[in-house]
């Protein structure tokens, strides 16, 4: 009677020790996976951007398994595939630009194409962007088949997310610097996107948290206030956001529907603010349409004393349509 095969040892997903990562070194593209191997979206124009003026600033992850590095292989690679390809595009764009500099390139013959400043800078390009920095995590006791790879994918994408509270002290501090530099709000906020590459009205969504209340901003940099919460508290005035604070402090949760009542509730204190500051105003019935101006004046007059915007607009526009009677010709 023949014996039942046993069963591999199935090795624990999480290992008892972390694996060792080694340090960093460059790897040739064409040592990694093809880009229809790399599962996922295309890297975004703001990533190929980044990379193009900065080159891969975080090198990718590969799994060195059973003591083997196989960077050709999709199965051991952690995370980076998208900047992979981005650098694939920005790799295979100066190949492009080497032809056509060859090509336009008026030199004697014989001569050293690298001559031409055109062709030079084009071919450092190239030259450049062909290497990726990787770092190895080494897993000798693991396999291919063990589930760490994607157990590892799955956390570091999980991990990496978007950094607001960062972003908008990082970018508070560079606009201050160009606008010390002397240039305009909208040229400001160029200049941030190009040399951030996060696109304008991203910038200006984050610098909109600026907005928010010092108690506020100490919130949401603690990680009491999330970001999209924090985006809609920033749109409310200075009571609404006072009486946020306050809710917020009472130990209320940070949510939506704590900011709406917060705008709901300040905007019916206003209200109630402005009826009581309305002094007695004259009354215009019965007048003569003789007097009416004369006490379209007073109204304004009045309105203008109470130290609230709509108010003062309010007798800013009666004072604007007397001005459009008194210059109208009589009729003839």
């Amino acid at each position: 009677m023949s014996e039942a095969p046993v069963a591999a040892e199935q090795l624990p997903l999480i290992p008892v020790r972390p694996p060792t990562l080694g340090n960093m070194e460059p790897v040739s593209l064409d040592q990694l996976p093809p880009d229809e191997a790399l599962l996922g979206p295309p890297p975004s124009a703001a990533l190929v951007e980044s990379i193009r003026r900065w080159g891969v600033l975080t090198p990718i992850l590969v799994r060195a398994v059973g003591g083997q590095l196989q960077y050709y292989n999709p199965d051991t690679l952690v995370s980076g595939r998208r900047r992979i390809k981005a650098l694939r595009a920005l790799h295979a764009e100066a190949h492009a630009a080497m032809l056509r500099a060859a090509k336009a390139a008026k030199l004697p013959p014989g001569a050293d194409l690298n001559q031409d400043p055109a062709y030079r800078t084009a071919y450092e390009q190239w030259r450049d962007r062909n290497h990726v920095p990787a770092r190895v995590i080494s897993d000798p006791e693991g396999t291919l088949t063990d589930g760490r790879t994607e157990a590892l994918v799955v956390m570091t994408n999980a991990v990496r997310s978007d950094n607001p509270a960062t972003d908008l002290r990082a970018l508070a501090n560079l606009l201050d610097q160009l606008t010390r530099a002397g240039l305009s709000e909208k040229a400001c906020l160029a200049e941030a996107s190009k040399v951030t590459g996060l696109a304008t009205g991203t910038v200006k969504q984050r610098i909109r948290l600026l907005d928010l209340s010092p108690e506020l901003q100490d919130d949401f940099f603690a990680g009491r206030l999330g970001y999209t919460v924090a985006l809609h508290a920033s749109r409310l005035g200075p009571d609404g956001q006072a009486l946020l604070a306050e809710r917020l402090d009472a130990g209320n949760p940070a949510t939506l529907d704590l900011v709406k009542a917060a705008k709901r509730d300040s905007v019916r204190a206003t209200q109630t603010a402005l009826v009581d500051a309305l002094p007695d105003l004259p009354n215009l019935t019965g007048r003569r349409e003789a007097d009416l101006p004369g006490h379209a004046r007073s109204l304004a007059e009045h309105l203008a004393e109470i130290k609230m915007p709509i108010m003062q607009e309010a007798a800013g526009v009666i004072r604007d349509l007397l001005a459009a009677l008194e210059e109208k010709p009589g009729d003839d």
